[in-house]
């Protein structure tokens, strides 16, 4: 994997299944790949299910003891979850809330954050993929891909809020399915795993999530993945 100079020391990452890389291998994560491209320690704090209110109960313990140079903020993807008729477990205000109380908290201890947007998924049907799982009609009109989209834009209003970096993996994702990759090939599949899935990535999905947080972070902190501490 090639490498690239850099002084990080530390970086968290800190979010849910798709941080924890849940059906692969640790070495197959993104935060994986980045250690070893940045040639820097990574401490991987996903925790399959979790929303950003699961997430500020173990910030302290996972994130801010741990006084990373950098920390990955990777949620959207079960804030936005259905749980009755267009009622979302993490409603958006509360979900830019608490993503703001991480930052302000990171801030507070020189720690940098870089917030990362998620991909689409597999809607599917009441018989396979997301809907099997999650009623559509709770999603209304607009289907779970557009509300993802939408608490993908709360996390770019947010990082705009704060001058953080963010790491557009939905736009980077819509731009490999246009030329070179298929979703099906980026999210588990009854073909790739034997399980209709459709929400969690492949080997694909996650080196998809490794170029474009790596971009973000070498060209975010002066082109060698340095990172400057934060002014407390």
């Amino acid at each position: 994997m090639e490498r690239c100079d850099s002084k990080l020391r530390l970086i968290v990452g800190f979010g849910d299944s798709i941080t924890a890389g849940v059906h692969l291998s640790p070495q197959d994560t993104y935060l994986h790949m980045l250690g070893e491209a940045l040639g820097c320690e990574t401490y991987n704090a996903g925790v399959p299910g979790q929303t950003t209110a699961d997430a500020l109960l173990r910030h302290r313990e996972e994130v801010l003891m741990n006084k990373p140079d950098l920390c990955i903020l990777q949620f959207g993807m079960n804030d936005h979850v259905m749980e009755a008729p267009n009622t979302n477990k993490v409603p958006g205000s509360a979900f830019q809330a608490n993503l703001s109380k991480m930052i302000e908290e990171q801030r507070e201890h020189n720690i940098r954050s870089l917030l990362c947007t998620i991909h689409p998924i597999i809607e599917g049907n009441a018989d396979a993929y997301y809907y099997n799982r999650h009623p559509q009609q709770w999603y209304g009109t607009k289907g779970a891909n557009q509300w993802i989209a939408e608490y993908n834009q709360l996390i770019r209003d947010v990082a705009g809020q704060y001058d953080c970096l963010v790491a557009d993996i939905e736009a980077y994702w819509k731009l490999a399915l246009a030329s070179t990759h298929r979703l099906e090939s980026c999210i588990r599949t009854i073909e790739n795993a034997g399980m209709d899935d459709g929400v969690h990535p492949t080997l694909l999905g996650q080196q998809l999530y490794y170029e474009c947080l790596k971009e973000t972070i070498v060209n975010g902190c002066g082109g060698e993945g340095h990172v400057s501490r934060n002014e407390k």
